[in-house]
């Protein structure tokens, strides 16, 4: 399980207790965690975590030139490629009827989302504004596959998971949390700005945003 857990962080995952609960669950127990930290430390790593009881990931331990660079680049992608992601989850949201974010654990009903979507004038033009940024040219008319193919690209980015194929139901993974918090940072800060030194829990964060310097998190 160590060896599983140590290939998972250095792959760029977000370990959390609905994506990987048996990773997350070893790296839940102390002496486990601080084993993996030891491990982690001694190749230019911390073990982070996504608040109290989120996804954990690997950050540098410092982030030299080179590495700040990279992150900035981190943080334009993920404004200009998951902003749209972001906007579309708002609208996953309010067709739920749900008034909170979404959070890990949450499910998403594919269904039941294209009956409300399709029956709110509102919700379909603001799906169909972010369509093209989601599916690029796989548009179609149809409402459903629109929505699975988006839907999808969240999957394969590791912020949901195919909870029931048949049933076409998808969960929020702990991963979610992390976009949350960088798109509330760059709400912010201007996008080319990494501080120096994080003066709180937020830019620190948005600091550790890129566990490798040679890409984003999977």
């Amino acid at each position: 399980m160590f060896e599983q857990a140590i290939h998972a962080l250095l792959a760029g995952d977000f370990i959390c207790e609905f994506r990987q609960p048996a990773l997350y669950s070893f790296l839940q127990d102390q002496d486990q965690h601080a084993r993996v930290s030891r491990w982690v430390e001694e190749i230019g790593y911390r073990l982070s975590r996504l608040g109290d009881d989120g996804a954990y990931f690997l950050a540098h331990t410092r982030v030299d030139k080179d590495q700040r660079a990279a992150i900035r680049k981190q943080f334009a992608e993920i404004k200009t490629e998951h902003g749209p992601r972001m906007q579309f989850l708002m609208t996953v949201q309010q067709a739920l009827c749900n008034d909170l974010m979404l959070t890990p654990g949450s499910l998403v009903d594919l269904p039941s989302l294209v009956e409300r979507i399709s029956n709110s004038p509102k919700l379909l033009e603001d799906f169909r504004s972010v369509l093209p940024y989601l599916v690029g040219s796989r548009v179609t008319t149809s409402v459903h596959d629109n929505l699975k193919r988006a839907l999808d690209g969240l999957r394969r980015d590791g912020y949901l998971i195919e909870r029931n194929a048949e049933r076409e139901i998808y969960m929020v993974s702990g991963k979610i949390d992390y976009l949350h918090q960088v798109i509330a940072f760059l709400l912010d800060h201007e996008p080319s700005v990494v501080p120096e030194e994080p003066s709180n829990q937020l830019e620190l964060v948005a600091d550790e945003g890129a566990p490798k310097a040679d890409g984003a998190p999977a």
